[in-house]
């Protein structure tokens, strides 16, 4: 695709992913995850599952740098807590890869007290299949997300929010120059701020263990 685009001869600014030779508009996926993260260490949990979309999902458009995943295990190790395979999922990206997640976590003999999930999508799906499950949220499990949907405030999560039209503020500004200087078409990566969204899926962890669903 790189090489189909240089070809192209076009002036580009990729928003939220990073495309070789080209500038680029985004966030830090690593410390943003990671602050997520923190925030539940903060509260007391140690027990923290992950969920995440297929990386080489089809639907998706692009490949996920792992950017989040970094800043989860990032986070972790940082409390000195060593990373629990048993705790980390995937599913397709969206609203049923959460649902298709969280059920596979369900189906394991133990389960953390509190989830990030890699996008707000992912969250809401996850809430939903815990709540069918008899699982209340936060009270037996918190979940926190990232993006901050527009679904999310509907849904009271706690996540990670960026300001996507400030981005493509930024990127539009950017290709303006671009256009006015070709020159200036390099690899350059401006990134950002994010900021914690507290709402009502997080709190601290239940005083005993969460049984896993038979």
């Amino acid at each position: 695709h790189t090489l189909a685009l240089r070809a192209l001869g076009l002036p580009l600014v990729s928003i939220g992913t990073v495309i070789p030779g080209f500038p680029s508009v985004g966030i830090d996926e690593v410390a943003a995850a990671r602050a997520a993260v923190t925030h539940l260490l903060n509260l007391g949990h140690t027990g923290i599952g992950l969920i995440s979309g297929h990386p080489d999902d089809p639907r998706f458009g692009f490949k996920p740098s792992g950017g989040r995943r970094a800043g989860y295990q990032q986070a972790l190790a940082a409390a000195g807590i060593e990373c629990n395979e048993s705790f980390m999922v995937a599913g397709p990206h969206g609203f049923n890869g959460g649902v298709t997640a969280m059920t596979q976590l369900l189906g394991r003999p133990n389960l953390p007290s509190a989830v990030f999930a890699e996008s707000d999508e992912l969250a809401i799906g996850a809430i939903g299949a815990l709540r069918r499950a008899g699982l209340r949220v936060p009270g037996d499990i918190s979940v926190i997300g990232f993006d901050d949907h527009e679904m999310s405030e509907a849904v009271d999560l706690t996540t990670v929010a960026q300001d996507v039209d400030e981005q493509g503020e930024v990127a539009a500004q950017l290709l303006l120059q671009i256009l006015d200087e070709p020159e200036k078409q390099d690899e350059r990566a401006i990134r950002l701020a994010t900021r914690l969204v507290l709402r009502g899926t997080t709190a601290p962890p239940p005083h005993r263990a969460v049984p896993a669903q038979a």
